[in-house]
């Protein structure tokens, strides 16, 4: 019968769904008052009903069809489905009485029906979604009235396969249906989503166009901040909140000459930083400092946050930042304004899972998290570059964590004072691949005093100063092995007691090591370092420390003399982190703050993208003040979209759309965002798939 509605026009199917993933709303109520005793229970009119299924249903249901459809209904009624400028549909009911109505307990019952299964044969598009109901006054004969239900929208609704339904229906007695109707909607249907709402300026939002009809729309119009000025252009627009305040939003779209338009008051909130939970997008920057983090933090999937230099985070007590998406904390190219990330108590670290995104942590300060500082897990990509981690105090894991992760740089960091009550004191790694070098990891405490590598993992370790580390294991180890072979370079590795390596057996060459170690190169001397702390662990403050090497320090060209470790200067290596291509070079020894190579860069996200990309680009503090450009390549090399061509920038983050210098869609496939600056030229991949 719901196949051929020519044959049954006056049949509106509506299905109450009592199980499964997704019951109907008021399912018992309505049970109740049919007094449902077996399933299926089907009822007619609101007066009669059939129980039960068997080779005889088709017949009792026709039987009961045509009684009902017999009868004269008191009730007119035109329905419709349309919106209301808060973005919610509403479902309206035009009624006049044709007679009397002498029943009783009257309500007017408005429900949504969708269709839950797509791939069901037939489709059936029946399952009651939403349900309201209205008391209904009208008695009399010549009487009208007008009856509206607003519903919440569901993005995730196909409109094609949504109806809605009015019912006139008396409560009491047989609950008779005096009147119902059915309607879908078939007009323009302009609707939005966006990644977030609510954030702390700079807030990027990517809107997403959900206009009904998906496709076929020839025009998209977008005012962002309700001044009655559009915008954009774009399908799917991205657009950066500078100010805080509350905004509306309005989208209009055009299909073959006809408009239809939304706006949705109060749609996005841009907050001043004061206090930030939830998710995030945009960029922060020292205007607003300090950002407290009040709640849990996370960057969704095929989001960015760039943190500008000297932009400081708060955070209070207990509470996470979660990276699924881009995170781009880059301080760089100003190492006197780094990123700080701390709190007045004790924070839950950084996690980076599953986010294959270029991920970046330059130039930043990270203390006070009682768990791991950073933690990376999911085979998750980040480079961690020039920072300073320490006075991280954790029950059980090190200040960095590296679980099942194969693309994570550790480099010219300052690794100090941390402490972990049952693993290492500065770095734990676990069925990871991952490399480490030119930091100084000095004065931690933990079980395993410094390193913990475990399952597989394969660690290389170039040109690092590990000195004082505390371990309070009852066999204190410095570098804890199990089933893993670091391969160790041009490093040293100091303690006042032993190093020790159990469970496997580290490949080591050109290192000072304490107690000596067989291999090529390696030498048991005193490094003299310039100023070491006077004892082991976290009590002794290694950031104070100047970790250098005195003249006549036998570390001193002692590295792997094969010349692509050689130093800066061109001279043989050094053993320890000042040595080598990638040597830290101290600026401030009271501070211990150190230089690292300022690249440039570029990050994409997300990569692949469909059909938006957003650039974020880091420049170094000298190419800032030059101008720059920025060219999209396709895969022959041919020039198809300049975004900015030989100007000095005010931003670094810039959203292509996918078209050319002609606003001509192109096509899918690989290209590249190359980046000109007065020193330097560097390009990145992006993959466009329609």
């Amino acid at each position: 019968m719901k196949d051929d509605p020519g044959q049954f026009p006056y049949f509106i199917p509506i299905e109450w769904q009592g199980d499964g993933p997704n019951p109907s709303p008021n399912y018992t109520s309505r049970g109740s008052m049919y007094g449902v005793g077996g399933i299926p229970h089907c009822q007619w009119g609101g007066s009669q009903s059939v129980v039960g299924g068997g080779g005889s249903t088709y017949g009792s249901y026709v039987t009961k069809y045509n009684q009902i459809s017999a009868q004269d209904s008191p009730v007119e009624m035109e329905l419709s489905l349309g919106t209301n400028t808060s973005g919610q549909f509403v479902v309206s009911a035009d009624v006049e009485l044709m007679d009397d109505i002498t029943t009783t307990n009257n309500k007017i019952v408005f429900i949504l029906t969708y269709d839950f299964t797509p791939d069901q044969t037939p489709d059936y598009f029946a399952s009651a979604i939403t349900y309201g109901e209205q008391d209904f006054d009208l008695t009399t004969s010549g009487q009208t009235g007008y009856y509206e239900e607003p519903v919440t929208y569901n993005p995730a609704w196909d409109l094609t396969k949504l109806k809605a339904l009015a019912i006139v229906q008396t409560f009491s007695g047989t609950h008779e249906i005096h009147q119902a109707g059915i309607t879908e909607y078939t007009g323009l249907l302009p609707m939005f989503a966006s990644n977030v709402t609510e954030g702390p300026v700079y807030l990027g939002v990517q809107f997403s166009n959900t206009s009904f009809p998906a496709t076929g729309i020839d025009s998209w119009e977008w005012d962002f901040d309700g001044d009655g000025t559009f915008d954009s252009t774009e399908e799917n627009p991205y657009h950066l909140y500078t100010e805080p305040g509350v905004y509306d939003v309005t989208l209009k779209i055009e299909v073959d000459g006809e408009f239809a338009e939304i706006t949705v008051a109060g749609y996005i909130t841009a907050t001043d930083g004061s206090s930030v939970s939830g998710t995030l997008s945009g960029a922060w920057i020292p205007e607003f400092n300090p950002y407290v983090i009040t709640g849990d933090i996370d960057i969704a999937a095929g989001n960015l946050l760039s943190i500008q230099s000297g932009v400081e985070l708060q955070f209070d007590t207990d509470v996470q930042f979660t990276v699924n998406g881009l995170l781009v904390a880059d301080a760089s190219s100003t190492r006197s304004e780094p990123i700080i990330f701390t709190s007045d108590t004790s924070w839950g670290g950084i996690r980076f899972f599953n986010t294959l995104e270029d991920n970046i942590l330059a130039n930043c300060e990270i203390s006070k998290a009682a768990v791991s500082a950073i933690k990376v897990e999911g085979d998750s990509q980040v480079d961690v570059i020039g920072c300073k981690i320490y006075d991280n105090n954790t029950a059980s894991l090190a200040a960095i964590e590296i679980i099942g992760s194969e693309n994570v740089v550790i480099s010219q960091n300052i690794i100090a004072n941390n402490t972990s009550t049952s693993n290492a004191g500065a770095i734990s790694c676990t069925a990871s691949t991952l490399e480490i070098t030119n930091n100084i990891v000095v004065n931690n405490s933990g079980q395993w005093g410094a390193f913990s590598f475990k399952n597989d993992s394969n660690v290389i370790l170039t040109n690092n100063t590990i000195a004082n580390n505390l371990s309070t294991n009852t066999t204190p180890y410095m570098i804890f092995l199990l089933n893993s072979v670091p391969v160790i370079t041009n490093s040293i590795i100091i303690d006042n007691g032993e190093v020790y390596f159990p469970q496997s057996t580290p490949e080591i060459t050109y290192s000072c090591i304490t107690g000596g170690f067989a291999g090529e190169g390696n030498i048991d001397e005193n490094p003299m370092f310039v100023a070491a702390t006077e004892g082991d662990g976290a009590d002794y403050d290694g950031l104070a420390a100047d970790w250098n090497l005195q003249t006549g320090s036998l570390c001193i060209d002692a590295g792997n003399p094969d010349a692509m470790y050689n130093d800066l200067d061109g001279s043989r290596n050094d053993m320890g982190a000042y040595g080598g291509p990638n040597g830290l070079e101290p600026t401030d020894s009271e501070n211990n703050t150190i230089n690292i190579a300022a690249v440039n860069s570029i990050s994409v996200y997300p990569n692949p993208f469909n059909p938006t990309a957003n650039i974020a680009l880091s420049i170094n503090e000298n190419d800032i003040l030059h101008p720059v450009s920025v060219e999209i390549f396709n895969i022959k090399g041919q020039l198809v979209k300049t975004i900015i061509s030989n100007e000095v920038v005010q931003t670094t983050n810039f959203v292509w759309n996918g078209k050319d210098n002609n606003e001509n869609s192109t096509a899918s496939g690989m290209y590249f965002v190359k980046l000109k600056t007065a020193t330097s030229e560097v390009s990145k991949k992006m993959l466009l798939l329609k």
